[in-house]
């Protein structure tokens, strides 16, 4: 079985399937080849198991098409497709410009990073007054794996993809992020903290869980 290794300060080991089902296992920075060759082998069934997945999920990806609707914040908005050079939302449905797949794509995504911006924008400014917390900046990413993240210095980070997310899941990470400016851990006292602000944050977890399986066949990358 053919795999890429990793070496780091780390003191385990670890695997990892990427998107593409290459193998990947992180690895302390001496441990012997004999010892991750052993590990790969024990771990062989999960890694068929998992490439398997990731295949599937490579061929559905490589197969999926814009339709006659684009989400936005949980709802379906109609697509309209003309002679334009940028995408456009109005409030009501997307002006998307002609072209092959990849030309559309990169419109959209670049439509959607602005909206995100926007909307996460005017999100963290409400909860920065409800939590009594305020980040040093706010920025969004293209992250495949994570929904948002809080630097060392209090910079908010979120992914662009958040974007397509029910407005109840929008707000639980910007919570989430939030709380990290005071709590930078998951520890107790972290999410004692977005349950003082969200008391059902575990169900809007549960839609983000939703919406990443929803992206995973999509080709968005």
């Amino acid at each position: 079985m053919e795999y890429k290794i990793v070496r780091s300060k780390r003191k385990t080991l670890a695997i990892y399937v990427t998107p593409q089902a290459e193998v990947e296992v992180r690895a302390p920075l001496r441990l012997a080849q004999c010892r991750i060759d052993a590990f790969v082998q024990q771990k062989q069934n999960w890694i068929v198991s998992h490439q398997s997945r990731m295949r599937e999920q490579l061929e559905k990806r490589s197969s999926f098409a814009f339709g006659d609707t684009l989400p936005l914040l949980g709802k379906e908005y109609p697509v309209t497709y003309a002679e334009c050079k940028n995408a456009e939302f109005n409030g009501r449905s997307f002006l998307v410009p002609q072209g092959d797949f990849d030309t559309v794509r990169s419109a959209v995504i670049k439509l959607y990073r602005s909206l995100a911006h926007d909307e996460l924008t005017k999100r963290v400014q409400y909860y920065c007054k409800v939590m009594g917390l305020a980040p040093s900046a706010v920025k969004i990413s293209s992250a495949h794996t994570r929904w948002g993240s809080c630097s060392g210095k209090n910079s908010l980070n979120f992914s662009w993809r958040l974007v397509l997310a029910h407005p109840d899941a929008v707000d639980y990470v910007v919570v989430h992020e939030l709380a990290h400016i005071r709590q930078h851990n998951h520890s107790a006292a972290f999410w004692q903290l977005v349950k003082r602000v969200l008391p059902d944050y575990k169900r809007r977890e549960e839609i983000l869980k939703e919406l990443h399986r929803q992206l995973a066949v999509q080709n968005w990358q």
